[in-house]
C-alpha cells in the first residue's frame, strides 16, 4: 500500500513516474491526475507510462491467444 502522503512527496521530488489501476474489466488503466485536498498531481504529463503500456499489451495479447498464457489465467470455452 502507498499512502497519499507518499504520492504527494514523490511528486514533489520528481520521482513519481506513473500510476495505474488494474482489474478484471479495466485490464490496466493509467491515472493521469490525482487530486487530494489542495494538491493536484499530474502523473507523467497525463499520458500512459511505459510500464502500464507494456502490461496492458501483454495482458491483452494473453487474452486474445496471441502469446502463451504462462500464468494459466485463461480457460478456453
Amino acid at each position: 500500500a502507498i499512502s497519499i502522503e507518499e504520492l504527494v512527496a514523490s511528486s514533489r521530488e520528481g520521482t513519481l513516474r506513473e500510476v495505474f489501476g488494474t482489474g478484471t474489466a479495466a485490464v490496466v488503466s493509467p491515472v493521469g491526475e490525482i487530486v487530494h485536498g489542495d494538491h493536484t498531481i499530474v502523473v507523467n504529463e497525463g499520458v500512459a507510462g511505459e510500464l502500464s503500456k507494456r502490461l496492458f499489451d501483454e495482458i491483452v495479447a494473453i487474452q486474445y491467444g496471441e502469446i502463451p498464457d504462462r500464468y494459466d489465467w485463461c480457460t478456453p470455452v
